[in-house]
């Protein structure tokens, strides 16, 4: 398997870009798969300078409806036409993240006008777990049962009742994984994680039980978090053994650091142009 970084927070490479978001590229035996498409253009960009297609994938997935992981799908509007477009139904609630010293509440979602939301190809999930190609799944509505990772706070979305819009805490179930299986385990990735990566993970184990998990490429929004948290999160992936961790995007530097430390060669630091075979 090949994960090409097409968006991602860093950048080191010269004619490479840089942005708040995150794109993969992801090719696996036969099958292509272009996984979030950043917030801009910029993964078009990078994906120039890569000189990989993106015209012929196999499907684009949107790992949940926030604009650091779906802007970019206005780049591609003709594609979408013809390509499979796969996302959880409830990413196409209005929602906000509210500023924990003001409380002002600020815009995350999705656009309301954007062509590649009519275009015939889109497909609306349901959630829970969904095949959608043979060894390639789609899992959502995650539980939480991970004592340290609670639910998250300062996200809102915005509820159509009969005495007109209402903002309900967000929970996230429209956070999709998207989970690869190749012998001798599964490759898991995922956009940012809020249920926590921890609980994902366990997720991941109880629909696809027997299976282990061998790669995790994922944002796991760490940046905010207690270095407890950090730490206790560090310790849970250490025990699952799993043989490569790409910490991506909203993990954060800091997290970032601390898992490498603990992992070593385990763990590969992402950067915007960087290919990872896997």
């Amino acid at each position: 398997m090949k994960v090409s970084i097409l968006t991602e927070n860093t950048v080191y490479k010269r004619g490479f870009l840089g942005e708040h978001g995150m794109s993969l590229l992801i090719e696996t035996g036969q099958r292509r798969y272009l996984f979030d498409t950043g917030q801009s253009h910029v993964f078009l960009h990078n994906a120039s300078k890569l000189q990989v297609a993106l015209e012929d994938v196999d499907g684009i997935i949107l790992s949940h409806g926030h604009y650091d992981h779906c802007g970019g799908m206005d780049q591609i509007q003709e594609l979408a036409k013809k390509i499979p477009v796969y996302v959880q139904e409830r990413a196409f609630e209005k929602k906000y993240t509210e500023n924990p010293k003001t409380g002002e509440l600020r815009y995350i979602g999705l656009k309301d006008q954007s062509g590649w939301q009519e275009c015939g190809m889109l497909r609306k999930l349901p959630g829970g777990f969904t095949k959608i190609s043979d060894g390639v799944y789609l899992v959502s509505e995650i539980p939480y049962v991970t004592e340290f990772e609670s639910l998250p706070l300062g996200f809102w979305r915005e509820c159509i009742q009969e005495q007109g819009p209402e903002l309900l805490a967000d929970f996230m179930e429209d956070e999709q994984l998207l989970v690869i299986e190749e012998s001798p385990g599964l490759c898991v990735f995922a956009g940012c994680a809020h249920p926590g990566i921890i609980n994902c993970l366990h997720h991941v184990q109880s629909v696809l039980p027997g299976k282990p998990v061998r790669s995790l490429i994922a944002g796991m929004h760490l940046k905010a978090c207690s270095k407890q948290r950090v730490d206790e999160t560090i310790c849970a992936l250490a025990q699952m053994q799993i043989e490569k961790v790409v910490p991506l995007h909203c993990t954060g530097i800091r997290a970032m650091g601390a898992i490498k430390e603990a992992l070593g060669d385990r763990c590969i630091l992402p950067e915007a142009g960087k290919q990872i075979t896997i």
